[in-house]
This record gives C-alpha cells, structure tokens and sequence, in this order.
C-alpha cells in the first residue's frame, strides 16, 4: 500500500481532471436518480396523489437555488464553494459559520446513505449483518477518494448509467402493463398529474402541494456539490455552474416524467397504500411481481447510495481542504494533498471515521441533520448573490434586478420554509453544531479581535 505523504508546499492545487459531462454526472450521482422512490410514498399521501405536479413545483422552487450557485461559481470558481461565496460577497465570519454549516450536510450524507446502505443489502442477504455492509462501503470510497477524483469519476458515471438502465427497464414494463389494461389502462390520464376531484378537498389544494414540495425537495440535495469541484474542473467559470442547472433541472424534469408513469400504474396510491415507507415495493409488484426486479432495483438503488455516498466524501474533504488551506482549520491537517494522488487524504481519513458512525445512527436523526446543514446554507447562498451582485457590484439596470435580487429573495425563503420543517432533535443537534463552530471561531480570532483568513481566489 502506497505510504501517505502530503505535500507541505502551500502552492499545491487539486488537478484540473473533469470534463462537463463528468461534473453533472458527479451531482447526478450525489442526488441519486433512484431516490423518487424514498420518498413516493409519503408524497403520494401527502398531495393525493399529485406527485407528479409536486416534483414540477419542487423542480422551479429549487432551480432558483441552482441559479444562484451558477452565478457565485463564476466569480469565484474556488473549492470551499458555499463557504467561499459567503466569506468573499459578505464577511469571514458568516463565511465560515457558512462553511461549517454546510459541512455538517456533507459528513450527514455518506453517513446516512452507509444506514440506507446497510438496510437494503442485508434484505438483499439477511446472512451478513447490515453493520458488515457499512464497514466495507466506508473502507471502500475512502480508497476510491484517495486514489484521486479521476477514479470516482470514472466509478460515479458507471453507478449513474446502472440507475439509468434500470429506470429505462422500469418504463418498458410499465408501457407493457398500462397499455394491457393495469392501472390507468391508458399513457394519457390527466389525473396522473393533477387530480381536480382531490385538489378542491378541503385541507388539500395548494397546501397539501406546498407541503409535498418541502418533501421532495431534499430529493434536489446534491446539486450544489458540483460547486466544490471548481479546483478540479477543467474550465469552470463556465461549466461548474452549467452541470448545476443541467443537473438540477434535468433531475427534476425526470423525476417528473418518471412519477406521472407511476402514478399511471397505481393512480388511488395515495388512498391505498398499506406502508408508504415502502410503497416503492408495492408499486413494483404492481408492474411486475417478479423476485428478479426486486433483486434489480435493490442493487441498483445500493449501488446509487454508494455513488452518492462517494460524492459527499469528496465534497466534505474538499470543504475540509477549503478551510484548512485557509488556515480557519488546521493547516497541518486540513490543508494538505496527497503528494501523488493530490487529493486531500488526512480530510478523506476524518470523513470516513465519522461514516462509522453509520452502525449507531438511527436513519430518521442522520436525515433531519442532513437537512439542517445543507438548506441554511443554500440559505446563504441565495444571499450571498444579493451582497456580491446587487450590493456591492452594483448590477442594478433591467434584468439585473430580476437574477441579482428578486430570484435570490424567493430561493431563500422557499429554503427557509423548509429548514423550519426540521424535526425537533435535529434542529437541537444543529443549533449545538453552530455553538462548537462559534466557540472554535472565538478561539481562532482571539475573541473576534482579529479577522479569520479570507479563502483565496
């Protein structure tokens, strides 16, 4: 095994490796294409079977996000992503309780796709302990991320084309089964997409859509982590923030057209499912109950969580990199690469510990931190777009206003809608992560007498 030896030149960058197509690939991996079904069941409920309307209204509501994360990443196409944008368009200290929020969403994610991970394959193989299957998946990203961004490309776009062919296995049996009288009994069934009947309920309408939307849009998580890979990416004042919008939007579009195929398969789900934890099960075997396409679905699906899990590795260590580059975390362990590899190893080693964390963390609590971290920063973001454009550029004539403040302003309250959604413990556990970072900050800048270092560009 290659001996670990970081470069101690400070002048050490990440390799500029990543082509467009493997940006959008790397976010399409960290949202997972499988995770519809994850949550189709509790949306379903949740809107009356309007889920298809709901992924529309989801899919707007988080590209105004999206947006903004193409606009900073093209002023400063740097590493430390949300943290950078904050610390450069506002001041060092919301940047780096910025930073430190947004790392609490990266470490959360591989970690609660190691217990999802862990869940399915041992139902897959009830012999070998579901704690067994986390260990290796820990072990083997941590490896895969040492060995350099190229090889998690390479082993993320693989993992994204599997789920491709098993959504475009599920559509050819879903055709077989509408267009032989299941279901709907036709691929033309307004009440797929918008049932008026259930929409004029009381308690229902845009509400129950609203309330959907605050589900299915954490479906949306991971587009974002494009950002970290600007080091790595081979012109990426242009392309860093084109995979954002292809990879958010294009998810979004899909998720639409997939659900509204479902929905044609089972249109009473909402009324009738028994679990809707598992409803993605039930909707299988209505298409096809056969062992085979379960089999299918569970490797593919655990092959998505360990895709994703590797992209959230490699956002972490480069957050990780980002600020202790900076010397706003030390410098001795997170600032340096690997001296061949130019991967930052010792961040990859802390992540992955943390991961273990998976054989103790129940799943409910790893998601609401998760979610905590990740949209109070996409939070910030939107803001940081205010300060740095409309602020302090001064793009204030004609559309300028309409991309640099009103679209900002709606992307922060949608995220602020749904940050409130949290459940209470995670909200608990995350207002306790923000009093660490504050803490370490006092520290680090002798009481806020000094100035934390400014990520450089």
């Amino acid at each position: 095994m290659t001996e670990i030896n970081l470069n101690t030149n400070s002048e050490s960058h990440l390799k500029r490796v990543l082509p467009l197509s493997s940006l959008i690939f790397y976010g399409l991996a960290f949202m997972i294409p499988l995770t519809i079904f994850t949550t189709y069941g509790l949306a379903s409920v949740a809107t009356h079977g309007m889920i298809p309307l709901t992924y529309t209204v989801a899919t707007i509501a988080m590209g105004f996000t999206a947006f903004s994360y193409s606009r900073m990443v093209k002023s400063f196409p740097v590493a430390g992503a949300a943290y950078s944008y904050v610390t450069k368009s506002m001041n060092p200290f919301i940047g780096f309780f910025t930073g430190w929020v947004i790392l609490l969403g990266y470490i959360m994610l591989p970690l609660l796709n190691y217990v999802v991970m862990g869940i399915y394959f041992n139902a897959l193989i009830p012999t070998i302990p579901s704690n067994i299957f986390i260990v290796v998946a820990v072990i083997a990203i941590a490896l895969v991320n040492h060995f350099g961004i190229k090889l998690a490309s390479i082993v993320n776009n693989i993992i994204v084309w599997l789920q491709f062919i098993f959504l475009i296995v599920l559509l050819v049996l879903i055709f077989k089964y509408v267009t032989g009288g299941g279901g709907a009994g036709t691929l033309v069934y307004g009440n797929a997409y918008f049932n008026a009947v259930e929409f004029h309920k009381p308690g229902v309408g845009i509400s129950a859509i609203l309330t959907g939307a605050s589900i299915l849009a954490l479906s949306y998580l991971g587009f974002d982590a494009i950002s970290t890979l600007s080091e790595e990416a081979i012109n990426p004042e242009k392309n860093v923030g084109k995979a954002i919008l292809i990879a958010c939007i294009g998810a979004g579009i899909g998720f639409v057209v997939i659900t509204y195929f479902l929905t044609l398969c089972w249109p009473q789900a909402f009324c009738e499912i028994a679990n809707s934890d598992s409803a993605s099960v039930e909707v299988l075997k209505r298409i096809c109950n056969e062992p085979w396409l379960q089999i299918f679905f569970t490797a593919c699906f655990g092959a998505g969580l360990l895709a994703s899990s590797l992209a959230g590795v490699t956002s972490a260590s480069r957050v990780l990199y980002g600020m202790g580059r900076d010397r706003i975390l030390p410098y001795r362990v997170f600032g340096k690469l690997h001296e061949k590899y130019k991967t930052p190893t010792y961040s990859i080693i802390i992540i992955s510990v943390i991961g273990l964390l998976a054989t103790v963390v129940p799943l409910a609590t790893a998601n609401g931190i998760l979610n905590f971290g990740a949209l109070l920063a996409f939070v910030m973001v939107n803001l940081s777009v205010i300060a740095w454009y409309f602020v302090k550029q001064k793009k204030r004539s004609g559309f300028d206003v309409i991309k640099y403040l009103v679209m900002p302003i709606i992307g922060a309250v949608i995220n602020l809608v749904i940050w409130s959604k949290v459940d209470f413990k995670a909200m608990m556990f995350g207002l306790f992560w923000l009093i660490l970072g504050l803490i370490y900050l006092c520290y680090k800048t002798k009481f806020f007498r000094e100035l934390p270092p400014e990520i450089g560009v």
